[in-house]
């Protein structure tokens, strides 16, 4: 059963690159991200483009750790050793890369990365009071001070209007995405909508929203003929699965379960929370609301857990880790806690790139699976 919006999806990624390198040329300048807590929208309304970087591979970590302890995150490595080897035309095209402190490995990798690449960091405060709130919306205003200057583009409040109203579509689209995911059967394979989010960070936006239009157009027809995949209903959570890092999902699916829902940068955080006006301390306060680990007393993250499970009739959680994701990992114990309480089946896995621990991985969630 395959959807002609994701064989688009997958031509137009295909395509990306050299569409890139052609705006490019038309003098638009690009801007490299690590993380869902920048604002696009101040990147977008300076007619800039906001594009994810490579870290997804397992290829790039050797490289990487000719600098980089071992003992450190893949992603950071991978995404390192992708800038070190200059193999990611996203990294190769981009003008500027905007980090941000979410964890400890990633910003002392930036010290190191900087010396390859222009870099601007933004300070994002791990409370959630109202004295964080207000060095969050300064970060923000320094994002545009910063873009206006390498743009040269004036970020007026009609382009600052259009921006978030555009960002705020996709939003929506994807919230659309996740209300059909509620049936029986699932429309779609988790793996295809895991896909889309990564590609959502790379690819042209208005690519991205004509693509989940055509979309959710093809999946509302096949709630109507009641088309789909049955199996157990999985939601992940944790670490962010950036391109080419689908491991986890692939096996939970050759072994009988369907993922309906990702607690993830790569899933509901990447979109959840519409910027409510079209103020720089508007869009701050959005981002500022994203429940990552890395923020101190994360309990929202919990609750949107739960109530993820009960919205799309959730089976079983898989909680994701990377391996040495101290933040994710640490506060697992406090999500696998929760859901004990609640009676909601969990699993926690911890993984990296490589295909060592495919087989005993996959024998783990189909244990897990035929458990619940």
């Amino acid at each position: 059963m395959k959807l002609k919006a994701i064989e688009k999806l997958m031509e137009k990624f295909k395509n990306r690159k050299e569409q890139l390198y052609k705006q490019k040329e038309e003098g638009r300048k690009v801007f490299g991200m690590f993380c869902a807590y920048v604002p696009i929208e101040i990147i977008l309304a300076a007619n800039a483009i906001p594009v994810g970087l490579c870290g997804g591979k397992n290829d790039t970590i050797p490289i990487a750790e000719e600098d980089l302890p071992r003992n450190l995150c893949p992603l950071i490595k991978s995404s390192y050793g992708f800038k070190k080897a200059k193999s990611c035309p996203y990294f190769e095209a981009s003008d500027i890369v905007i980090g941000e402190t979410t964890c400890e490995g990633k910003k002392k990798m930036f010290e190191l990365m900087e010396k390859m690449v222009p870099m601007h960091i933004m300070h994002l405060p791990h409370m959630k009071d109202e004295d964080s709130l207000k060095i969050w919306i300064k970060e923000v205003e320094k994002l545009k001070e910063l873009v206006e200057k390498e743009t040269g583009n004036k970020i007026t409040e009609e382009k600052l209007k259009e921006a978030v109203d555009k960002v705020n579509k996709l939003r929506e689209l994807f919230y659309k995405l996740y209300e059909l995911r509620k049936n029986k059967p699932a429309p779609i394979k988790g793996l295809d909508v895991l896909k889309l989010f990564q590609f959502a960070y790379l690819l042209d936006i208005d690519d991205t929203i004509e693509i989940l239009e055509d979309l959710i157009k093809e999946l509302e027809e096949r709630v109507k003929k009641g088309e789909g995949y049955d199996g157990k209903r999985i939601l992940i959570t944790g670490c962010p699965m950036v391109a080419g890092n689908n491991k986890i999902v692939e096996l939970i699916e050759e072994v009988g379960g369907v993922v309906v829902g990702e607690e993830s940068c790569t899933g509901t955080r990447y979109f959840e929370n519409f910027v409510e006006g079209y103020s720089i301390e508007d869009i701050a306060k959005r981002y500022f609301k994203i429940p990552c680990a890395c923020r101190y007393k994360n309990d929202e993250r919990i609750e949107n857990i739960k109530r993820l499970v009960k919205e799309l009739d959730v089976d079983g959680v898989v909680y994701y880790t990377l391996q040495y994701c101290h933040t994710f990992n640490i506060e697992g114990k406090k999500v696998e806690d929760a859901l004990k309480e609640e009676g909601i089946p969990i699993i926690r896995i911890e993984t990296d790139y490589s295909e060592s621990d495919r087989e005993q991985l996959k024998t783990r969630l189909e244990a897990f699976i035929e458990m619940i």
